[in-house]
C-alpha cells in the first residue's frame, strides 16, 4: 500500500475529517455539568479553535476549496450526525472523553496513511499538535474525575465502550456509502470491505489501548 492516494479518494477523506472537526469545534464549547472555571474555559477555547482550524484547512485542501466542501461533505453528513446524536454526553468529563476518542481515531488513521497522502492534503492532515492537546486534555479529565470520585472508572468505561461501538457503526456506514474511502484505507478497490475494515480495527484497537492506559475497561 505504498502508492499515493489519488485526488478523488483523498477528497472523500478530507470531507469526512473536515466535517467531523466541524462537529468537534461546535460541540467542544458546550459546557456540561457544574460551572466551569476560567482556566478550563480557556483550554476549551483552544481545543475548539484547533478543531475549527483543522476543519477549514481540510476544506481548503479540497479541489474547489470551501465553496466545494459542502457538496463533498453531503454523503457523509448522516452517519456523522447520527454518531453525535447517539453519544450525547451527560457531564463534562464524558464530553471531553468523546473528543479524546475522536482525536485518537483521527490521529491513528492519519499516521497510517501519511506516507500515501498527496499534497496539499498531507500538510493539512498530518498537523498533529491539536489532536494531541485534545487527547491529553481528555486523559486529564478522566483522571481527575476518577481521582476526585465525581465519576467511577466503571461509569466512564461503559461510556467509552459505547463511543467505540458507535465509531464502528459510523465507519461501517461511511465505507458502505463511500467507495472512495475504501480505496483510501485499502489502497485498492475493496468491495467486500475486508481490507478497509482491518485498517479501522487497528485504529480502534490503538484508541482502546489509550483508554485502557487511563484505567478504563473497554
Amino acid at each position: 500500500m505504498s502508492t499515493e492516494i489519488a485526488s478523488e479518494p483523498c477528497t472523500a477523506l478530507l470531507a469526512w475529517l473536515g466535517y467531523q472537526n466541524l462537529w468537534v469545534a461546535e460541540s467542544s464549547i458546550v459546557r456540561s455539568g457544574s460551572q466551569t472555571e476560567l482556566a478550563d474555559r480557556l483550554t476549551v477555547a483552544r481545543l475548539s479553535a484547533d478543531a475549527l482550524d483543522r476543519c477549514l484547512q481540510a476544506c481548503d485542501a479540497i479541489p474547489g476549496g470551501q465553496s466545494a466542501a459542502a457538496e463533498k461533505m453531503a454523503p457523509i453528513v448522516s452517519p456523522v450526525d447520527e454518531f453525535w446524536a447517539v453519544t450525547k454526553p451527560r457531564v463534562q468529563v464524558e464530553q471531553r472523553l468523546r473528543l479524546m476518542v475522536l482525536a485518537s481515531v483521527e490521529l491513528e488513521l492519519v499516521q497510517r496513511l501519511e506516507d500515501r497522502l498527496p499534497e496539499p492534503a498531507k500538510s493539512v492532515l498530518t498537523s498533529e499538535a491539536g489532536l494531541w492537546r485534545t487527547i491529553d486534555d481528555g486523559g486529564s479529565q478522566v483522571a481527575d474525575a476518577i481521582n476526585g470520585h465525581t465519576r467511577s472508572a466503571d461509569e466512564l468505561s461503559l461510556y467509552g465502550r459505547r463511543l467505540l461501538g458507535e465509531v464502528v457503526v459510523m465507519a461501517q456506514r461511511l465505507l458502505v456509502r463511500q467507495p472512495d474511502l475504501r480505496i483510501v484505507l485499502a489502497g485498492e478497490s475493496d468491495d467486500e470491505l475486508s481490507i478497509s475494515t482491518a485498517v479501522l480495527d487497528e485504529v480502534l484497537q490503538s484508541t482502546a489501548a489509550r483508554l485502557t492506559q487511563l484505567g478504563l475497561s473497554v
